[in-house]
């Protein structure tokens, strides 16, 4: 665990931040949708100074003096709702995501000396439950736990001499004690009301067991009884699940007895036969065959094998009817009511899909807050398979219909939960969306948001109203009711004028062509004056040198100078630039790494800011900048830019520089298509 110190809290020094990463493009402008995640991602360039830095979503850098040169960058980058896929870990069940993926790259590797980084994480319930910090060091594949500070303001505080992926998770809290065969008597810290005694000789060797609670929040009880009323109609009130786990699972030679506490509120005064345990056995919940003592707030039992425990209290003479009662219970405890929706955005160009999974008491709220953006809200339909039918199989006997109670198909979702999905009918998503490398929607729970966004297209040209359909299906899901409630297909209808008013061609101004000189005729028509020859002044004649001599004189060792005139690489024309500048937002690292002057690269920020351009503007203003200071517009001029978008990490970008200079051809946005349409 890192070491704990007083250290400033600041946001740390922001003149070096790039300007160009500090603005977002908002939902539902004519801007780039899919670039509206910019603010998640930051790049500094501290110099040898170091110092403190603010992270996205409320983080925290600090780094020391002396570890970064003029040059070197260390780069911040949040993974958005929709590409948390590309990092997330895989977690056992009772582990969960608390915290956004945070991403952090430097081009000084290794680093000589440690950072410490703040990750905030969201609020959970730490009664029974307690954070960890995992991490996935930048060359290496696997997941590890890495030691952290825990703070008061709800952050982790990480001391790291290698950088690479960050994320704040949550498991049960788990109290551990030791049992020998000489016995003992264990009251558990985790609950005042939860003991454990094992007699002499009850196990040969000895062994570790764990206590760990599972809580039952009442409306997860009131969920369990709207949705399963015929299991839980004898189901009054539920304790939380007590796991009593043995390191070793074995069967006692002489009976352990367990103390557990009753339901919130009950007391019982003497004997009550509507009181029962409940264990988890292989063949499902059982209630435990023991006699009952009970004191005004617990129970005690004995019982010869340790497993997962639960106290009920049922209707008068109802007790064997729990069983069922406490299977549904656990199946739903961690579940809730969801939905999930679609939201349309259809401008005349850009037609926007997002895909979001959600619990059912945030729907209202977040079909508003997109309406604002200029989203419109899809409705889902449940989709019921059919069973194939058989024509020739047997009559059956007739049975008596038994009597169950009718519940309207309700989705259930929990964290964790996915759904595969696909585009179909009419419509697809654009090449260059990640629709191609994944297709799930990944529901989690204790974060803000659980989307997946996307660009749609018609799939043909066809100008008529088009409709298409997004089918989702449930992965992972064994329960047969709840598969059937959580599948569902959103129908999307897009009328004809909108259909026509994308494939309108779009009007692009041409580059105005240099404007000729033109001929003044005026001059033809000025009347010619005749003027006086002015006398010719008598110059003394010398005489002639010999022929030898003036070849002497007008020798010279000097080669003749041949003046050319050397065309501009056609990488470096105005388009050829606007088209690299979209692709590298960059701007202000770009100009560091071109070996810009400071106070140049500080006023185009400034400027930048003033202005409100966007990060593309600032791109383009730099490299037109930078062309004008370059002496050599050729060959000196493209090996200058191409090293810099090799030292920035544009490996790709530079290669496709290159080729285009040397093959004499300009950047077109054709060009850069291998880098968005890998999987065609």
């Amino acid at each position: 665990m890192a070491e704990g110190g007083k250290r400033s809290e600041s946001g740390g020094s922001m003149k070096n931040k790039e300007i160009s990463n500090s603005c977002s493009v908002a939902i539902g402008t004519n801007k780039d949708f899919m670039d509206d995640d910019a603010h998640l991602k930051v790049t500094y360039s501290p110099g040898k100074k170091g110092g403190n830095f603010g992270l996205p979503n409320g983080g925290k850098l600090i780094l020391p003096e002396g570890l970064f040169g003029k040059k070197d960058t260390i780069t911040c980058q949040v993974a958005s709702p929709s590409q948390r896929w590309k990092y997330y870990p895989t977690l056992p069940s009772y582990e969960h995501i608390t915290s956004e993926i945070y991403t952090l790259q430097s081009t000084m590797h290794p680093l000589k000396k440690s950072v410490i980084i703040q990750i905030p994480y969201y609020q959970i319930e730490t009664e029974h439950n307690e954070i960890n910090v995992k991490g996935k060091w930048s060359d290496e594949n696997e997941w590890v736990d890495v030691g952290f500070l825990k703070k008061e303001d709800c952050s982790v505080e990480l001391e790291v001499d290698r950088l690479g992926i960050f994320i704040v998770t949550f498991t049960p809290k788990k109290e551990i004690f030791d049992v020998t065969p000489q016995g003992c008597l264990y009251n558990a810290h985790i609950s005042r009301y939860i003991s454990v005694r094992f007699p002499k000789k009850a196990h040969d060797k000895p062994f570790q067991c764990a206590i760990q609670i599972n809580p039952i929040p009442s409306d997860k009880l009131q969920l369990a009884k709207e949705l399963s009323p015929g299991e839980t109609a004898d189901l009054i009130l539920a304790t939380e699940f007590i796991d009593l786990i043995p390191s070793t699972p074995c069967v006692f030679k002489r009976a352990v007895s367990v103390k557990l506490p009753l339901p919130t509120g009950v007391e019982v005064e003497e004997e009550n036969d509507d009181i029962a345990v409940l264990q988890k056995t292989e063949n499902g919940w059982e209630l435990v065959d023991s006699k009952y003592k009970f004191t005004r707030t617990t129970v005690t039992f004995d019982t010869k094998s340790l497993t997962k425990f639960c106290v009920m209290q049922s209707k008068p003479d109802r007790k064997k009817r729990l069983p069922p009662a406490a299977q549904v219970l656990e199946n739903r405890n961690n579940r809730e009511k969801g939905e999930i929706v679609a939201f349309l955005n259809l401008q005349e160009k850009l037609w926007f899909l997002v895909l979001e999974c959600m619990p059912q008491s945030k729907l209202e709220s977040r079909v508003k807050e997109m309406s604002e953006k200029g989203f419109k809200h899809v409705v889902k339909e449940i989709v019921k398979k059919d069973e194939g039918t058989n024509f020739f199989r047997r009559p059956q006997k007739f049975q008596q219909p038994t009597r169950q109670l009718q519940v309207p198909p309700t989705c259930e979702i929990n964290d964790g939960m996915k759904w595969e999905f696909s585009v179909v009918d009419d419509i697809k998503v654009n090449s260059e969306s990640n629709y191609m490398e994944n297709r799930e929607l990944h529901y989690f729970r204790y974060l803000p948001e659980s989307y997946r966004q996307f660009v749609i297209e018609p799939k043909t040209n066809e100008e008529r109203a088009i409709s298409g359909a997004i089918n989702l299906d449930p992965l992972g899901i064994e329960d047969k009711n709840l598969k059937e409630n959580c599948t569902c297909s959103i129908h999307i209808e897009i009328d004809e004028e909108t259909v026509k008013a994308y494939f309108k061609p779009e009007f692009v101004p041409e580059e105005p062509e240099p404007k000729k000189e033109k001929v003044n005729f005026d001059i033809l028509n000025t009347p010619v004056f005749k003027e006086d020859k002015p006398e010719v002044p008598v110059i003394q004649k010398f005489k002639p040198l010999p022929p030898t001599v003036m070849e002497r004189l007008m020798r010279t060792n000097r080669k003749p100078i041949i003046t050319r005139v050397e065309r501009e690489s056609k990488v470096l024309s105005g388009k050829s630039l606007r088209n690299l500048s979209k692709l590298v937002p960059e701007g202000l690292t770009l100009a560091v790494h071109l070996n810009l002057p400071d106070s140049t690269i500080t006023g185009l920020g400034f400027d930048a800011i003033s202005n409100g351009l966007s990060m593309a503007d600032v791109t383009y203003k730099i490299l037109l900048y930078w062309k004008r200071m370059c002496k050599d517009k050729k060959d000196g001029a493209v090996n200058s830019l191409t090293n810099a978008l090799r030292d920035m990490g544009r490996e790709e970008i530079a290669n496709i520089v290159f080729e285009r200079h040397r093959d004499n051809k300009e950047l077109s946005p054709d060009a850069f298509t291998p880098l968005f349409t890998p999987y065609q």
